[in-house]
């Protein structure tokens, strides 16, 4: 392997700690009823339609156990309710209320933020060329998984 994936890896890493801590405690001093973790849900569900508890725990790589108490906060917050598929009843799909939907574009606007203070103002930063490397990295890691996890 070359030192620029390792050096990448740890970068990552590092910005992703970072930002966890820095939202964490914003999210906290601004009373949100979320942590982090929380959010990154309900983000995701904003995003995906007709996901499950299951497949989100997949996508966020975090046991079953932990999604599903997540859940159970966020619908007794109201800020994500349960609904049956209409093609197979026997899967519940997440999606956001009214309420977890405004918490969503709160909790946007200081993430755009944080962001905006740590991005270098003496450089020539493209938020969305490493947005379109990162996804087809995050796409590539997902199928991986996803067939490692078919075959086991």
């Amino acid at each position: 392997m070359e030192d620029s994936i390792l050096d990448f890896t740890t970068n990552l890493a590092i910005l992703h700690r970072q930002f966890q801590r820095a939202m964490n405690q914003i999210l906290e001093a601004d009373k949100m009823p979320v942590n982090i973790t929380e959010f990154y849900l309900l983000v995701l569900i904003s995003e995906t339609s007709h996901l499950n508890q299951r497949r989100a725990a997949w996508t966020m790589a975090v046991d079953e156990g932990l999604m599903a108490r997540m859940v159970q906060h966020l619908v007794k917050l109201s800020l994500l309710q349960k609904e049956t598929d209409p093609t197979d009843r026997r899967n519940r799909r997440l999606k956001l209320t009214a309420d977890g939907k405004e918490l969503v574009k709160q909790a946007i606007a200081v993430l755009h933020d944080w962001w905006q203070q740590a991005t270098p103002t003496d450089s020539n930063f493209d938020y969305a060329t490493i947005t379109a490397q990162l996804q087809l990295l995050s796409s590539r890691v997902l199928e991986v998984d996803d067939r490692q996890s078919e075959s086991h």
